[in-house]
Parts: structure tokens; sequence; C-alpha cells
């Protein structure tokens, strides 16, 4: 079993979407996957998944970052491929905690100001670790701010990914009634973003895809 953490102690930097867009993206191909969430104030990824339809739900828990470990330990035992674990912001503690049990931290930042002077102390805590972990450019605008943000990270040996995810209208409509984009837009252009994070996410822990019946 592989543990993908999505971390950022910045608000609105979108754990929680890029959670269930990768959840699904790994259903999609065959791994058995669950979401711990451990954001319990706004549980937005356990939210998403009530709302879906009961043969499309994926298997997710809200749990404290204290009983992260006990139930990882219960998704490992039941067969778990992935499981993703969407945190809170604002909450160092939580964060180291979550962190050390990752395989790999993936960290999304908004190209904004206050978004990049929070990161730092992010990376910081997920090069504490010793495992891999990369920032992902999330929400961009069109233009020239992710270049210029992804400029500004590389100069700050901050690892970060070639890929950028921008402001696409289907990440929000999707979400509003339990879908990923792979469900409300399949040839669309939010789709073909997840699946190339997903697919730099799945080399990196060394995910195998599964046959699906």
């Amino acid at each position: 079993m592989k543990t993908l953490v999505i971390l950022s102690q910045k608000g609105g930097s979108g754990k929680s979407t890029l959670t269930v867009h990768l959840a699904v993206c790994a259903v999609q191909r065959g791994l058995k996957t669950a979401i711990l969430d451990i954001d319990h104030n706004q549980a937005s990824s356990l939210r998403w998944n009530e709302t879906r339809a009961d043969d499309h739900k994926i298997d997710t828990a809200k749990c404290t970052a204290k009983e992260l470990r006990s139930y990882l330990q219960m998704a490992e035992k039941g067969g778990v491929d992935l499981v993703l674990v969407d945190t809170a912001p604002h909450s160092n503690s939580d964060s180291v905690i979550a962190a050390q049990l990752a395989d790999f931290i993936l960290i999304p930042c908004r190209p904004a100001l206050f978004d990049l002077e929070a990161i730092f102390n992010t990376v910081q805590l997920a090069k504490a670790t010793g495992h891999s972990y990369s920032v992902i450019i999330n929400a961009a605008p069109r233009g020239k701010l992710a270049d210029e943000t992804r400029s500004f990270l590389e100069r700050n040996s901050v690892p970060v990914m070639a890929l950028t995810l921008y402001q696409r209208a289907a990440y929000t409509h999707a979400l509003l009634d339990g879908r990923s984009v792979h469900e409300y837009e399949p040839d669309g252009k939010a789709t073909a973003e997840i699946n190339e994070l997903y697919e730099y996410i799945s080399a990196e822990l060394k995910l195998k895809r599964r046959l699906v019946a």
C-alpha cells in the first residue's frame, strides 16, 4: 500500500479538490483506493463523497491526525492499494504527523503572493521527513504568472513539477454533484491535467495499474 499526503499550510490551495480528483483517477485505473480526511473542521473530501451515488462512493473516513497511523494500518489490512490523505491548513502538529506517514507528499500552491510566502514552511516540513515531495502549481490563471512562479520556486531550490494545473470551470462544476472531472468532462483539458498529475505521482510511488473488470 502507498500513502499520498496532500499538504499545504495555506488555506484555499486546492488540497481537497486534488484529493478527490486523484482518487477517482486511481479508481478508474483499477486501484483499491481510500481517502482519509483529517481536516476535521471542513471535511471537504468526506462531504464530497457523501454526495456521490452509492455505487460510485470511494472508501472515505474522517479521522484525527493522531488516529491516522491506525487507520492506515486498517487500510493496508483491507487490501487498499492507495490512500490519499487530505490535510487541514494552519495545523503544524497535524501536518507533521501526516507528512511523516507519507510515501509521497504533494504540495499544491496557487501562484499568488500569500501562497508563495506560506509555501516555504510546508516545504521545510516535507523536506524534514526525508520522503519524496513536490510542489504543483494549482489554479493558475492564463498568462506568465505560472512560469514566473515556477522560476521563483526553482531559484529557491524548491522541487516543482513542470505540469501546471489551470483555473478551469470543470473543476468547480464537477464537484457540485459529487463528480470528478473524469466523470463530468472525460475528454476535457482538466481531465488531461489530472491524468498527467496522477501519472507523475504513480511513477513516484511505483503504482501498478490493475485490470478493471
